[in-house]
């Protein structure tokens, strides 16, 4: 049997072992326990298969095997061992198995802690395997190649960098583990029956936060310090297909938070559940179909699946939507108390801001699929309409987050003081709209947001709990906005934002310092929390206060930019060679250091590929991005206006006027132009005469033949002059001048210096939400609480 025949017969026996299993899974469910062995069985065999494939695709890039068509579109002989791993999931094919894969590997998470809902959850998860198996029936990475290639094509050189290696399966993991809190939501609908999904599905929910954030996260690091446009995240439509899934997943976990506490929310956590799993499938959609392939750089070409993609949301979309009508009048649910001084309050102001900032993007980022389904010509939204949005939204989370720390849980018949309440918000409108009309540049969007800022803040220092606790944000507050205005912010929403970002840090901070001494576990929230807001001053000061300056560096020559000496001394091969590195020394102060930016054709983009060299400083990153090599000027030389002398080099260069004559005895063969310059110096007076002589060969083709002048120095030697452009109808040369003034100039680089402040806060943050999010995962799988010996109780 051929190795093709092989990995094909691999996918076709997943198929029908992971329809067995489903279909067997369902039947425990609905109470047939014979069929429990049959359907364990399948799924292992089912995972084996997968799990083989997958081997095999490994295998044939390890032995360089050509002959098969993935193989050769993603790996060559030279990559280095790390890429070629990475290879797997370099394109479409090899992609859709990893995600099998790792669906394959979580099934046994359900299989083994499903507890009451192992059936019915597992028969709707081997139901979005089959999706994957079917796709991969007609989009194998098994198919040869129908040509003989001796080597490979490579990767596309933007994977061919280590966050590219972690990136892609950290982000699949993600989207493989969506899918347990989604069926776990099912099973519990099916059976109505809720008792256990809460504890089964809350580290999952957690886990996937996790793995999307992290994701997230690596793909706007690498974007920085790859791709050179000095950005992270440019909300592209096929970036925000991730971002989306993250947000709402977020939203979930302070959904389940509620619903943990209070046994409020059931229904929207539910629904929630599945909501997050078919974002991740619709942004397979947008990712994968080419809906977006006139849009973003990221997205891939339609290779003839899109009605899978097509089928496989529609199908779940009904099945979600309509067991969720069937059940959800009978879901018991406790009401939410919306006191604003309770810890149900402010999750709940979270989920929705985060529910909401999802869903704003998901609008835009599917702009181009709802114009063309109007039949209106296709557009994608532009970075301003996100932006726009953004920074309120930014503003009202820090608020959240500032208020988070100061409140308890409240229960559902907790007394909400009303007074408070009114007079804060009372007092903020009054200065909000009162600094609105008094101040210049001041709009109705800052009014309002000063208004719930403000308001917030006095009614926390009215509360009965007193002022104490609310000291620590009320001087970050100050001090950030006396810090702003210092610093030179003028724009009062920025000024606004930095105030309440500080407030957010420093209530989570006083609250986080002696949680960690009393028990750590519970430390997750507020670290997660602190590294958000973090996050945003980052993000704000990064991009609103970033500043630039262009750099033309003739080779062997500098320039200045933001205090450094910036100096091109040329390449180190040449720029049809792959990850040619042009050489750079900076200087500051005394210190002198070497850079060495990438900047190189690619023949596989067909195009160059450009990648940044960063300085990176406490405060802020110099970002370096090279942007094109001008090449050597055809002229530039010594120019001479006639009768108009030029002193160079000790040297008075007089252009006296060109002689134009026949070349030679036949006409038909040419010109000779010759120019009479006289040169004076110290030492000499002479008169040269260099020419160019213009040939017209027997094939009808022009020859320029130079014929220099001879030029005596200050030393008495001899160089030789020779002419590199002429305008005889203007009366103007150029010369040659060996030793003094050469034609043309070399090479130059054009380079962007940007200067990137506080950047360091976006990955300090980062790193903080992912270590707050891991410890709440970990916390939530402690109390799981459900049983691992693999029973299955239906």
């Amino acid at each position: 049997m051929s190795l093709q025949a092989f990995g094909e017969l691999l996918i076709l026996a997943a198929l029908a072992l992971n329809v067995v299993s489903g279909v067997s899974f369902w039947q425990v469910g609905r109470g047939n326990r014979a069929l429990e062995s049959l359907a364990r069985t399948s799924y292992n065999l089912f995972a084996v298969a997968a799990v083989l494939a997958s081997a095999l695709l490994y295998y044939l890039f390890f032995t360089h095997n050509y002959a098969f068509k993935y193989v050769y579109e993603y790996s060559q002989k030279s990559q280095p061992f790390f890429y070629v791993l990475s290879a797997f999931w370099g394109g479409q094919e090899g992609t859709y198995l990893l995600w099998l894969l790792l669906m394959a590997l979580f099934g046994f998470i359900i299989v083994r802690r499903g507890g009451q809902y192992t059936g019915p959850a597992m028969a709707v998860y081997c139901l979005a395997n089959l999706f994957f198996l079917l796709v991969m029936t007609k989009l194998s990475p098994f198919a040869y190649l129908p040509f003989y290639a001796p080597d490979g094509a490579g990767l596309n050189p933007l994977l061919t960098d280590p966050w590219m290696v972690v990136h892609p399966p950290i982000m699949f993991v993600g989207y493989a583990l969506a899918a347990i809190p989604f069926v776990i939501a099912m099973a519990a609908l099916i059976r109505n029956d809720y008792s256990g999904w809460l504890k089964l599905a809350f580290p999952w929910a957690a886990l996937t936060a996790v793995m999307l954030g992290a994701g997230n996260i690596l793909g706007g690091f690498w974007a920085y310090k790859t791709l050179g446009w000095g950005g992270y995240w440019g909300w592209d439509p096929v970036e925000n297909s991730s971002f989306v899934p993250w947000m709402i997943s977020l939203a979930l976990l302070h959904g389940l938070i509620i619903e943990r506490r209070t046994g409020a929310l059931r229904r929207i956590n539910l629904l929630m559940s599945a909501f997050l799993f078919l974002l991740v499938v619709y942004g397979t959609f947008l990712t994968r179909s080419g809906v977006l392939s006139d849009f973003s750089v990221h997205s891939f070409v339609d290779l003839g699946v899109n009605v899978y993609l097509v089928g496989f949301m529609a199908l779940f979309f009904v099945l979600a939507l309509g067991i969720f009508i069937w059940r959800a009048a009978k879901v018991p649910s406790e009401q939410l108390n919306y006191n604003p001084y309770g810890r149900e309050f402010s999750l709940f102001a979270a989920m929705v801001l985060l529910f909401a900032t999802g869903v704003v993007v998901l609008f835009w980022s599917s702009l181009p699929v709802t114009t063309s389904i109007l039949g209106i010509e296709p557009r994608a939204a532009e970075i301003a309409t996100y932006n726009n949005f953004a920074l309120p939204f930014a503003i009202l989370f820090s608020l959240v987050l500032m208020y988070s720390p100061f409140s308890t849980y409240a229960g559902a018949g907790a007394r909400i003081a009303t007074r408070p309440i009114l007079i804060g918000y009372l007092v903020g409108a009054v200065l909000g709209f009162g600094l609105f009309l008094a101040v210049l540049g001041a709009s109705v969007e800052f009014a309002l947001l000063f208004t719930v800022v403000l308001g917030s803040v006095v009614m926390f220092v009215l509360n009965p709990a007193g002022i104490n606790r609310v000291v620590p944000a009320l001087v970050a507050l100050t001090v950030a906005a006396i810090a702003s205005a210092i610093a030179g912010v003028t724009d009062y929403l920025y000024i606004l934002f930095i105030a309440t970002a500080a407030m957010g840090i420093a209530s989570n901070v006083v609250i986080l310092v002696p949680q960690i001494a009393r028990n750590w576990r519970l430390t997750g929230g507020h670290i997660a929390h602190s590294g958000f807001t973090l996050m945003l001053i980052g993000i704000l000061a990064s991009s609103a206060f970033s500043t630039s300056q262009k750099l033309i560096l003739p080779r062997n020559e500098s320039g200045e930019a933001f205090g450094r000496t910036i100096t091109y001394l040329g390449m180190e091969s040449d720029i049809m060679e792959p990850h040619n590195r042009l050489i750079l020394s900076m200087k500051t102060g005394e210190k002198t250091e070497r850079l060495g930016p990438e900047l190189y054709y690619s023949r596989r983009m067909d195009g160059l590929f450009k990648k940044p060299a960063i300085v990176r400083t406490f405060l802020a990153d110099l970002y370096m991005a090279p942007e094109q090599i001008l090449e050597a000027q055809a002229s530039g030389g010594l120019s001479l206006t006639r009768e108009t002398p030029k002193e160079v080099g000790g040297y008075t260069f007089t252009f006296l006027g060109f002689s134009v004559s026949d070349h030679s005895a036949d006409m038909s063969k040419g010109l000779r132009a010759t120019a009479l310059i006289e040169v004076v110096s110290a030492e000499h007076r002479d008169t040269i005469a260099p020419a160019v002589i213009q040939m017209i060969d027997d094939a009808g083709h022009n020859h320029l033949i130079d014929e220099p002048g001879i030029m005596r120095t200050h030393t008495g030697d001899t160089v030789l002059v020779t002419i590199s452009g002429l305008q005889v109808d203007q009366g103007t040369i150029e010369l040659d001048v060996p030793g003094l003034v050469k034609s043309g100039s070399p090479e130059r680089l054009v380079l962007d210096v940007s200067r990137k402040p506080l950047i360091n806060l976006v990955w300090a943050g980062a790193i903080l939400i992912l270590i707050g999010s891991s410890i709440v995962f970990f916390r939530r799988f402690s109390e799981m609480g459900v049983s691992s010996t693999g029973t299955s109780r239906t």
